[in-house]
């Protein structure tokens, strides 16, 4: 019977942060685009797919979708993009991606402790 290296957690944290990182791509590409006429504010919709992440370890990257989401009323030139708005979504996501990797990080050192004492 094979061992499980990374168990469902470790795992479901690891797609967490790639889900985390496709939403920095999205919000940061609002940012470049408050300028462009026409542009609609996106964000990634990821609460399920997060959830799921952490029940099966099995989520495909897919699950999390994006959605528009103004953060602000539509200009004349129809760009949805508030610069404050945008910058609060950047730092909360980024203070999400630092807990979750801060946590992956101590369940790997553990795992490296586990492996250094019953070596």
């Amino acid at each position: 019977m094979p061992i499980a290296l990374f168990d469902s957690v470790s795992m479901g944290l690891a797609r967490a942060l790639s889900l985390h990182h496709q939403r920095h791509e999205l919000l940061a590409a609002n940012i470049a685009n408050i300028e462009t006429p026409g542009y609609r504010a996106r964000d990634l919709e990821f609460k399920d797919a997060l959830s799921a992440a952490f029940e099966s370890g099995e989520v495909d990257l897919e699950d999390g979708r994006v959605i528009d989401k103004p953060s602000g009323a539509a200009r004349p030139d129809g760009n949805t993009v508030d610069v404050d708005m945008e910058m609060a979504r950047l730092a909360d996501n980024r203070v999400s991606y630092t807990t979750f990797a801060e946590i992956l990080t101590r369940r790997l050192a553990s795992l490296k402790r586990v492996i250094e004492n019953n070596s």
